[in-house]
């Protein structure tokens, strides 16, 4: 596919972080592999301390696969650039395991990157498991947004202005938008990201620094600083059985929301803007986590 390529090399490589959700990888695998179109895929899977046989189900039924054993869990980030730095395509892709790959979506994809040189990073289709096509991709939170969307601020203006309120929410999320079409978006989601190697590297890969949520706003904000674009390309599709590894963890999810959006927060608006925005979440943190007990 790649003029220039050593053959040996693959066209794509695919990296999945998996924690504890061992026959939806086993379903995304074989949907891979059934959707491959006559490309060199290499697949690589980072196992985030599973045990829960993941290890054994993936290695006896796609012994093709780079299995990669954490000893502990490293979260979203981490093990997802830990995974990128493995590869050894020009071209790479991850995929959460709770997805399915529809038709030529690889193929279209891998593609529309060798096609044009401009594209920084992609996501493409999405589907709910009910057929239903998933609203993906948005916006970057300014910070009047994040005050608004997370904190008691945001309760008050929805109830004293709602439709100001619904008219902020529809520009976030690009409401007015057909996602069977392409466009460049600010933020594309973790769940589904393609870009060549050195654009990877050049943007920092998934910063550590935000475990679970947000690296893929951060990621998405360094790719357009150095210039080149982020896009939606529609394509065959993906399914995405939404949020199947961040249930495992449960409460502890909410934590790590929390924790990753100040962070983030402190990384893309400035530390006093986290400060400001950390003190008026409090009291919405602590209501969530006695919801959540």
């Amino acid at each position: 596919m790649k003029v220039g390529l050593p053959s040996s090399l693959p066209d794509l490589s695919l990296v999945i972080v998996n924690y504890r959700t061992c026959d939806l990888l086993l379903a995304l695998l074989e949907s891979i592999y059934a959707n491959a179109c006559g490309l060199r895929l290499e697949c690589l899977v980072l196992d985030n301390a599973s045990y829960d046989g993941s290890a054994q189900a993936v290695t006896a039924r796609f012994p093709q696969v780079r299995f990669v054993q954490n000893a502990v869990n490293r979260y979203f980030s981490a093990a997802y650039t830990q995974g990128i730095q493995l590869a050894q395509s020009a071209y790479i892709l991850v995929l959460n395991p709770d997805m399915e790959v529809r038709g030529a979506t690889l193929q279209q994809l891998l593609g529309a990157l060798q096609a044009d040189p401009s594209i920084g990073a992609a996501t493409t289709t999405m589907y709910h498991a009910d057929g239903r096509l998933q609203r993906n991709g948005s916006r970057f939170a300014t910070f009047g947004y994040l005050l608004l969307n997370y904190t008691f601020l945001g309760k008050l203006y929805r109830l004293l202005l709602p439709r100001a309120w619904q008219a902020l929410q529809d520009w976030f999320w690009y409401a007015d938008w057909d996602r069977r079409t392409a466009r460049p978006i600010d933020v594309l989601p973790g769940s589904a990201i393609i870009a060549r190697r050195e654009v990877w590297q050049a943007a920092g890969y998934f910063d550590a620094r935000l475990k679970m949520y947000f690296s893929d706003d951060y990621f998405s904000w360094r790719v357009q600083a150095l210039g080149l674009q982020t896009l939606y390309l529609p394509s065959d599709g993906i399914l995405h059985y939404e949020g199947a590894s961040a249930k495992q963890v449960n409460a502890r999810a909410l934590s790590f929301y929390m924790r990753d959006l100040i962070v983030y927060t402190s990384l893309v608006h400035g530390k006093p803007a986290a400060a400001l925005l950390a003190l008026l979440l409090a009291p919405t943190w602590l209501v969530q986590r006695l919801k959540a007990r």
